[in-house]
C-alpha cells in the first residue's frame, strides 16, 4: 500500500468557547477619543504642529478605525497628522511595499484622511547602555510629536515581561530594517533584553507623546483600547500583557499527532503561524515552547494579504504545491534573515495535494497508528480557533469537557477531484 492509499481518520467539526467581549465600531471610536483626552494629548499637541502616527503590519482588530480616529482627533486641534509605517523590514523592506502592506489592513490615505509618508531612511539617536544603536524613521524624527498604536500580545519568539506591543513597535517597528536587524541579530534573549531598553531610549530621545494599546478577545475583536503616557509605557504594558495572555485562544489539546493549517500569513501572525498556538519557534537558541507538542504540522496555503511572504512555512513539516507557487522569495528571505530566523522561510517537503500531504503525515507518525487512534486537528489559521475539525481520537477526549460544542458528527474527510480539502 502506498502512502497515498492510506485510510484517514474520520473528522467532526466542533466549537470551543473563547473569551468574547467585542467593542462595536462606535465603542472603538469612543474609547480612542476618551483615551486621547485622558492622556493629555489635547494639551500636549499645539495647533500647526506635525504629528506622526505609527501603524504596523499586523492584522490587528479595528486598527484602521483606531488610526483614523487618532487622525481625526489630531485634526480637531488644528495640528497636521500623517501616518508612517512602523513595521521594521516588512513589506519587502521597501517604502512602496510598506504602504501596500498598510493598504491590506484598510489603512489608506482616502480612508484615514491624511498622508502616508513611507521611507526606509532612519536617523540614529545614539546607543543604549549595551551599545545597541537606536534608529528612528526619518519622517517621524522630523515631526513635532509621535503617537503609536499597537496590539498587546504574547510574542512568537520569546518570553519576557514585555513581548509584543508598544515597546516592541518603538524598538523595532519605528527603526525600520536597520533597527530590526540590529536587535534580531542578538537572538531570542536579545529580543527579550533589548526591546525594553531600545524602546525606553526612544521614549527618552524622541518626541513620543502617547501610545494606544489594544487588547483582543478570543475571537480577534478589540475588547479594550488603552491610551498610555510615555512615562508609563513599561509599567502599563507589563500589566496589559498578563491580561492579553489570559484571553489568548489556544488549541484544546496540549499533545497530539497532526495539525492541518489551512492558511499561514503575515496578517495572521508575525511568524506566519503563531508560535504560541503551534508551540514551535525554530530560532537559534530557542526551538520550542513547552506546549503544545505536535508531531506533524501541514501548511496548505497562504493569505493574499501576505503578498507572497511565506514566513512561517518553515514551522511546518509538510506543505503543498499551491502554497509554494505563491512564494515571493525576496520578501520571504528579507523578512526571515532580518529576523535572524532563516528556518522560518525554509520550504518543507512539498506534496501535490492536500490529500497526499495528510496521508503522508499519517504514514510517518511514530508509533504507527490506526486511523481511529490518530489525534488530528484542522484549523483555518492560528488566529481563528473557535471552530475547528478534530479526529475521532481527539473528540473522545474533548466531548465531555465544558465549553465544547459538537457541530457536525464524525465523517470521512472529503476531497475534490484534485485532492484539495473541502
Amino acid at each position: 500500500m502506498s502512502a497515498f492509499d492510506l485510510k484517514l481518520p474520520r473528522m467532526a467539526t466542533i466549537r470551543q468557547s473563547l473569551y468574547h467581549a467585542p467593542l462595536g465600531e462606535a465603542e472603538v471610536i469612543a474609547s480612542v477619543q476618551r483615551e486621547f483626552a485622558r492622556t493629555g494629548l489635547l494639551n500636549k499637541i499645539q495647533a500647526g504642529q506635525t504629528i506622526a502616527i505609527g501603524a504596523g503590519s499586523r492584522g490587528i482588530a479595528s486598527i484602521n478605525l483606531i488610526i483614523r480616529t487618532l487622525v481625526e482627533e489630531v485634526k480637531k486641534i488644528n495640528a497636521n497628522p500623517f501616518v508612517f509605517p512602523a513595521m521594521g523590514s516588512h513589506g519587502g523592506a521597501t517604502a512602496e511595499g510598506q504602504v501596500e502592506m498598510l493598504g491590506t489592513l484598510g489603512i489608506t490615505e482616502s480612508y484615514i484622511g491624511c498622508s502616508i509618508l513611507s521611507s526606509m531612511d532612519v536617523i540614529e539617536l545614539g546607543t543604549t547602555a549595551r551599545g545597541v544603536p537606536v534608529f528612528l524613521d526619518k519622517n517621524a524624527c522630523q515631526a513635532d510629536g509621535i503617537i503609536i498604536a499597537n496590539r498587546i500580545k504574547a510574542h512568537t519568539n520569546f518570553r519576557g515581561e514585555v513581548e509584543s506591543g508598544l515597546m516592541k513597535m518603538l524598538a523595532i517597528g519605528t527603526g525600520k530594517q536597520r533597527q530590526a536587524m540590529a536587535i534580531h541579530a542578538m537572538g531570542a534573549d536579545g529580543l527579550r533584553d533589548n526591546i525594553p531598553e531600545v524602546g525606553q531610549a526612544l521614549l527618552d530621545r524622541a518626541p513620543v507623546l502617547a501610545g494606544f494599546a489594544s487588547i483582543e478577545d478570543g475571537y480577534h475583536n478589540a475588547t479594550r483600547i488603552i491610551g498610555v503616557e510615555p512615562e508609563n509605557f513599561l509599567r502599563t504594558e507589563i500589566e496589559l500583557l498578563k491580561e492579553a495572555k489570559h484571553y489568548m485562544p489556544k488549541l484544546p489539546l496540549k499533545q497530539f499527532d497532526i495539525l492541518v493549517v489551512d492558511q499561514i500569513g503575515k496578517n495572521i501572525s508575525g511568524s506566519g503561524m503563531d508560535s504560541n498556538v503551534v508551540g514551535r519557534v525554530r530560532l537559534p537558541g530557542l526551538n520550542a515552547f513547552p506546549e503544545p507538542d505536535i508531531q506533524v504540522i501541514i501548511a496548505l496555503d497562504m493569505t493574499e494579504e501576505s503578498h507572497g511572504n511565506a514566513v512561517g512555512v518553515g514551522l511546518a513539516d509538510l506543505t503543498v504545491r499551491r502554497l509554494v507557487n505563491k512564494v515571493d522569495y525576496h520578501a520571504t528571505y528579507t523578512n526571515v534573515l532580518t529576523g535572524n530566523g532563516p528556518q522560518h522561510g525554509a520550504i518543507p517537503v512539498t506534496l501535490e495535494s492536500d490529500k497526499e500531504a495528510i496521508q503522508t503525515a499519517s504514514k510517518y507518525l511514530l508509533p504507527p497508528m490506526n486511523p481511529s487512534d490518530i489525534k488530528m486537528m484542522r484549523i483555518r489559521n492560528t488566529l481563528t480557533l473557535d471552530v475547528l475539525q478534530v479526529s475521532e481520537a481527539v473528540l473522545r477526549q474533548l466531548q465531555s469537557l465544558d465549553g465544547i460544542e459538537i457541530i457536525t458528527e464524525l465523517a470521512e474527510i472529503e476531497f475534490d477531484s484534485s485532492g484539495s480539502l473541502f
